[in-house]
């Protein structure tokens, strides 16, 4: 058979793009290492250029150790018995042998350890709420081997922390503008991961989320993703830019397996700024309510209501200052106080630094007109979570809004209402149930569970002691779960 003209060229290009590929492997090859086995790798250009990134990167080490401390917390807690009844094993059959003493619980310390970062020469440091929420004593350890005894203001709404020291003329970090960090510039990360002190990782800014996106599976909702290594004992540190600036306070992972696999999340510096100021003046961060679930607007969404950017109001909670303003369900705010609203990150900055009980204008596009409503912001409470994750701190779990495409993701009936458990804290109520990640929730003690509000009013007056049956829909198959709240 004849190779058509065509074909043959065809055959002769690729015969001639294979051979300038092995000749310019070869060539780069022959760069690379030299014509001589004693050449070195790099030449000295290339060796100055990476001496620079280099000092540049122990420059970073060196002027942020000094600010970044260790943090101890202690907790007593009471210790069950190993083996809960064992006292009464003997206490029975025909020898009637004397009923052995009931064993009482033990008072036992435990203790964590996590990280933080000088923020005032004074002594005030930031750290993450978690890492110091509940502890009787909080302990900080300096570089220098000092060590004191520290005073805690706690904001668990940001999961930020202030810790007081009595000490001065500490090395403070300098805050950055976290407004002004982009994606793929550096990023370092110090801390204490596993109580190894003053560890250095470096990667880059992965990705800046301010939009709220019950896609995400964040645990806040601005946060500043990089893929520097953050492990257990991260915590409360540094993330810093090239500068050795501040441009966040590390909070969490993102893991399936509960070790890092480079997706890291920083509270932005200017969150930590503001939160700092108002612990430090007020003794706690006041912020305006409106009272109101929100998503941002699709290009879908944003044509069908009429408007191009704005937050969706997806649910107005009763009695909040949203209902008697007169929002309603599907209101696209567009601005607060005269200041025009993008998306939902930009809606909840705005209203929560307004003091409460003051009169804001907010305009809503509703029917696809304007409107303009006036209203008295409340006061948030300070144990709220966020609304987007409902409140599910109690049962030791977050969960989000369940939408077709995470249904038809995570194996279940898209049709299917609930909402989806994207985390459960470890030796919690959800945990000892079996409640898993992935799990929807469809119904809580005969109350169905149909979006993230109706998920937060079921839990909402369970108590402590109380126990919850617990629909879920797992994969393919129901299963009816027992809750015992602690």
């Amino acid at each position: 058979m004849r190779m058509t003209l065509k074909a043959a060229r065809g055959q002769y290009g690729l015969i001639a793009l294979i051979l300038l590929s092995v000749a310019l492997g070869f060539s780069l090859a022959l760069n690379f290492t030299g014509h001589r086995s004693g050449d070195a790798i790099a030449g000295p250009a290339d060796l100055a250029l990476m001496r620079d990134w280099q000092n540049g990167f122990v420059g970073i080490a060196e002027k942020l150790g000094p600010s970044v401390v260790q943090i101890i917390s202690e907790k007593t807690v009471e210790a069950r018995p190993m083996m809960p009844g064992f006292e009464d094993f003997f206490d029975f059959g025909p020898f009637n042998m004397p009923r052995m003493p009931r064993q009482q619980p033990e008072k036992q310390t435990q203790r964590a350890s996590g990280s933080g970062v000088i923020v005032r020469s004074d002594g005030y440091i930031l750290t993450n709420n978690h890492v110091v929420a509940g502890a009787d004593r909080v302990d900080v350890k300096l570089i220098d081997g000092r060590e004191f005894k520290g005073n805690v203001l706690l904001d668990p709404v940001t999961d930020l922390a202030l810790v007081k020291i009595d000490a001065s003329n500490l090395p403070a970090a300098q805050l950055a503008d976290s407004d002004k960090v982009k994606v793929g510039q550096w990023a370092v990360a110090v801390g204490n991961p596993f109580g190894l002190r003053n560890t250095v990782t470096v990667g880059v800014v992965s990705a800046v989320r301010k939009e709220v996106d019950p896609e995400d599976p964040l645990p806040y909702a601005e946060v500043i993703q990089t893929d520097a290594s953050i492990n257990f004992g991260n915590s409360g540190g540094p993330l810093v830019d090239i500068e050795g600036r501040v441009i966040g306070i590390n909070g969490a992972i993102y893991s399936s397996s509960g070790g890092n696999v480079g997706i890291g999340f920083a509270i932005p510096s200017n969150t930590a700024k503001y939160v700092m100021d108002q612990l430090i003046e007020k003794g706690k961060v006041i912020r305006g309510y409106l009272g109101v679930e929100m998503r941002d607007l699709t290009p879908t969404m944003a044509k069908k209501l009429g408007v191009t950017e704005g937050a969706l109001v997806t649910n107005v909670s009763e009695g909040s200052a949203a209902e008697k303003g007169g929002i309603q369900v599907k209101d696209v705010v567009i601005r607060v106080s005269g200041k025009p609203v993008a998306n939902g990150a930009q809606l909840r900055r705005a209203v929560e630094s307004i003091a409460p009980g003051k009169s804001v204008e907010v305009v809503v596009v509703r029917d696809k007109k304007e409107k303009s409503l006036t209203l008295t912001l409340d006061e948030r409470p300070t144990d709220l979570q966020a609304a987007a994750q409902g409140d599910g701190s109690k049962l030791g779990l977050s969960v989000k809004p369940l939408t077709e495409e995470l249904a038809r993701q995570i194996g279940v009936d898209p049709g299917t209402e609930g909402v989806v458990v994207y985390k459960v804290e470890p030796g919690s109520a959800a945990n000892r149930a079996n409640i898993q990640v992935n799990d929807v929730i469809m119904e809580i003690d005969d109350a169905p569970v149909t979006s993230v509000a109706s998920f937060t009013k079921a839990v909402k007056d369970l108590k402590s002691g109380d126990t919850a049956i617990v629909v879920v829909q797992r994969k393919n198959r129901s299963v009816i779960l027992e809750l015992t709240l602690d």
